[in-house]
């Protein structure tokens, strides 16, 4: 029984120091003066998507960071016209990133941290 028990701790000692994958935080402002609709940001590792961000809302996620550091945002604006642009950050991505959408749908890149 001590044996099965001493083996338990272990593995869970073990199980504790598990590396854990680096993280980047992504943020997404809506600044255009009017609601997105049927937002999708595809980032290095995934996709994430709301049904609406409103004018002077900024959305936030913290996601895990991936290789080649590439980004896409689509939306589509209050008369249904879609809108996309793609972003390639190069081979390393930063720690955080935003993405604004000014008046007139425009989509614009900048690095928060490095």
């Amino acid at each position: 029984m001590k044996k099965i028990l001493g083996a338990a701790m272990l593995l869970m000692a073990i199980a504790g120091c598990n590396y854990t994958k680096p993280v980047m935080y992504v943020n997404l402002a809506n600044n255009s003066g009017e609601a997105l609709r049927n937002v999708e940001l595809k980032y290095p590792t995934g996709i994430f998507g709301l049904p609406e961000l409103r004018s002077g809302l900024t959305n936030s996620r913290m996601v895990p960071m991936g290789e080649p550091c590439s980004f896409a945002v689509f939306f589509e604006d209050g008369r249904g016209a879609e809108h996309k642009q793609t972003f390639e950050l190069g081979t390393k991505c930063p720690v955080e990133v935003q993405f604004d959408v000014a008046p007139g749908f425009s989509i614009s890149e900048r690095t928060l941290r490095q």
